[in-house]
Order: C-alpha cells, then structure tokens, then sequence
C-alpha cells in the first residue's frame, strides 16, 4: 500500500470515526453501514406528523440507550439496543413490548424508497427490577441494489411504527 493510500483511508477513518457513522470496505468489494448512536422517537415526530420512508412515528415519545447496527451490502442485518423505553405518557420510563422488527429503508437506483423488514424478535418488558426495552437480531434481508441512503429503524412488530432510529 503507498504512502498516499495510507493516509487518505487514515484521514477517512477518523473523519468516519468521529461522527459515529461508518461506511467501510469489506473484504469482497461489499459495503457496510455501521453505527452505535440510534435515537428514540421525539413527540414533534410522532404519530403521522413526519413520517420518515413512510414510517409514521410511534404514538408518544421513546428514548433509548446504548444501541449499535449494522449493515452490510450482502443484507446481513446486526442490530442490538438497551433501554428502549416510553419517554412520555403512561407508562414512561418502560417498555410493555415484547417484540419488535427492525426495518432497513433504502433508497433504490430509481430514488424510489424500499423498506424491507426483519421477523419480529423479542424484546425485554418491563419488570419490577428493569425497565425492559432490551433487543438483539441478526438477520439477513434482500435489499435492493443499490441500497442508498439506508436507514435503520427500530419499529412495532407490525413494522409501521417507529421507536428509534440510526442517528446522532
């Protein structure tokens, strides 16, 4: 590897590394979107205020804790989060959910939106001792090629309500 080469990919990594999102070369010319920063749902999002992709907001607020996801040009799928609670109403604080679906939403190569989603997975609910909102899948999905723009949510198990979301 030349000089020049290490230092643009050196200069790509920490650009990549200090906004928390990665787009990195695989071994086999594939692609992959990583990050460990996802965002709950806030109320002026929610319901069919904005939806994003097509995917309304869920009915109140969520916050969420350490998350990561990740995925790859192949469609494998990595997604775990922690804390995935209501950040209002009546059962703040909590998650009374037991499955949830992860949906990536991809632009295609006519600009056009596809969201293609996981089985539902179990989630933690919440107990005495712990707020619930504890999830992890791996999965493997068909996404389009190419898969512009991807987005990964976190949604109802009927993959229409969203609760968190890749972002900063």
């Amino acid at each position: 590897m030349t000089f020049k080469k290490i230092l643009t990919t050196s200069v790509a990594l920490a650009e990549i590394a200090a906004t928390g999102l990665t787009t990195a070369a695989i071994a086999g010319g594939g692609r992959s979107v990583e990050t460990n920063s996802m965002v709950g749902v806030p109320t002026t999002l929610t319901g069919t205020k904005a939806p994003i992709r097509g995917i309304n907001g869920g009915g109140l607020a969520w916050s969420i804790g350490r998350s990561s996801a990740e995925v790859s040009a192949s469609g494998k799928v990595e997604v775990s989060f922690q804390n995935l609670v209501f950040a209002a109403g009546p059962n703040i604080g909590i998650n009374p959910l037991a499955s949830m679906r992860v949906v990536v939403s991809c632009l295609d190569a006519t600009g056009a939106a596809v969201n293609v989603a996981t089985d539902p997975f179990a989630v933690t609910t919440n107990t005495p001792l712990d707020p619930g909102g504890d999830g992890m899948i791996e999965a493997r999905l068909a996404l389009p090629t190419p898969c512009l723009a991807p987005i990964v949510f976190v949604t109802n198990a009927g993959g229409n309500l969203w609760f968190a979301v890749d972002g900063l």
